[in-house]
């Protein structure tokens, strides 16, 4: 009895020695299958950029005056307005180009040092109302912005209180570069592929990924990126740049 107790545990150890021999040489055939269908491969990035003028151009523009009431306030910004859109007209920035005309009022006050029964407190009172009429700029005539915008200033010889944003600068339709910079990336791609193919002793095969990365849209001469992409507004003149990534067979 206790003979084949013995004979059956062997059997079972050796059963389970050679389910695990049998296991780990398993493994290592797929993992050395993994291995060389990967080395049957070659991923490469290919990139391509296209430096474009912007076609859009857009800035805010404003005036402020003071007043103690608000009536008078409003009448001496209305007068002030006039003034501020006929020197618009005259800079080439007609009505047709603005937008979003608005008229706001913001109360400030002062603090005063007021002694009462021997001590002193701080209180605010009213000191003035600030209005101020603004209006946006947008127009296709990038050039008259770039070199007319700043001649708003001229406003202050006036005694007008003028606030002149940076101006913005956009490409009206982006996506109608993308189709030339995915062709020319992909082929940027392809070449590095080949060349890194010929050079270690293989030949291309067949293309068997691609992903398309985010555009970037940055100033001329500029290294920033962004993961969903860049899209800078302060250049007239900008370059478009785009990302192929490619895996390629091998032969």
């Amino acid at each position: 009895m206790k003979k084949s107790t013995v004979v059956l545990i062997s059997f079972a150890i050796a059963a389970v020695t050679v389910g695990m021999i049998c296991s780990a040489f398993m493994l290592s055939r797929f993992m050395l299958k993994i291995q060389r269908t990967t080395e049957k491969s070659i991923t490469v990035k290919g990139v391509a950029e296209k430096q474009v003028k912007s076609d859009i151009a857009a800035f805010t523009c404003s005036i402020t005056i003071k007043a103690k009431n608000k009536a008078d306030g409003y009448a001496v910004l209305d007068k002030a307005a006039k003034i501020f859109c006929a020197k618009l007209d005259s800079l080439g920035f007609t009505a047709a180009m603005r937008e979003d005309c608005d008229i706001s009022c913001n109360t400030f006050y002062r603090t005063i040092t007021v002694k009462e029964r021997g001590k002193e407190s701080k209180e605010e009172i009213f000191d003035h109302y600030a209005l101020t009429y603004s209006t946006r700029v947008r127009t296709d005539k990038v050039d008259l912005v770039v070199k007319n915008m700043l001649k708003i200033y001229e406003l202050t010889a006036r005694k007008l209180d003028v606030s002149v944003s940076s101006a913005q600068y956009f490409i009206s339709n982006p996506e109608q570069y993308k189709l030339e910079l995915v062709n020319a990336a992909s082929a940027s791609a392809a070449e590095r592929a080949r060349t890194a193919a010929n050079h270690s002793g293989s030949k291309l095969g067949p293309l068997m990924t691609a992903r398309q990365g985010v555009i970037q849209i940055t100033r001329p001469a500029s290294s920033e990126t962004s993961d969903y992409g860049m899209y800078d507004t302060s250049s007239v003149e900008k370059v478009i740049r785009l990302v192929m990534t490619m895996e390629f067979a091998l032969k």
